[in-house]
């Protein structure tokens, strides 16, 4: 009887640090996971609604709309995108969204006609429409002449 109390008392800290993950560890792990699959989203609805202007400095430029599914592919990648290049201005990828009464502008102003469209701030003939990872990060470190 005294062996099995003992073997009890062994497992105690085990059982308390399961405990701990559970109850503290867990929350903060989904709390930063669903924060980062929905910090882009409010992004993609909620900051780019009033552009005031085409950055020229950025990269590039990304014409798209909220409610489009292809563009709720592209957005988050583009979000983080910025986010990891947050101190090179050159770097960045101007985000508009032309479902925004704002922006409608944008899509006579640049003749967009489908979304998610990217353009060159170096050249605006030079535009990409696509949902592909690898043709946008391509078309992205080529320089617009």
């Amino acid at each position: 009887m005294k062996k099995r109390l003992r073997d009890l008392d062994k497992n105690k800290p085990s059982r308390s640090l399961t405990k701990i993950v559970i109850i503290k560890v867990l929350p903060v792990i989904a709390f930063l996971v669903a924060g980062f699959l929905l910090v882009p989203y409010g992004s993609m609805y909620f900051q780019n609604n009033k552009v005031a202007n085409v950055n020229t400095k950025a990269e590039a430029i990304l014409f798209y709309n909220a409610n489009c599914p292809h563009c709720q592919k592209v957005y988050p990648k583009i979000f983080w995108h910025n986010v990891l290049n947050f101190n090179n201005e050159s770097k960045q990828i101007q985000t508009i969204n032309v479902q925004n009464t704002n922006n409608k502008h944008y899509l006579a102003d640049f003749a967009i006609q489908a979304t998610p469209t990217f353009m060159k701030t170096t050249n605006i003939n030079q535009r990409l429409v696509s949902t592909n990872s690898q043709q946008i990060k391509q078309f992205i470190q080529t320089r617009g002449h």
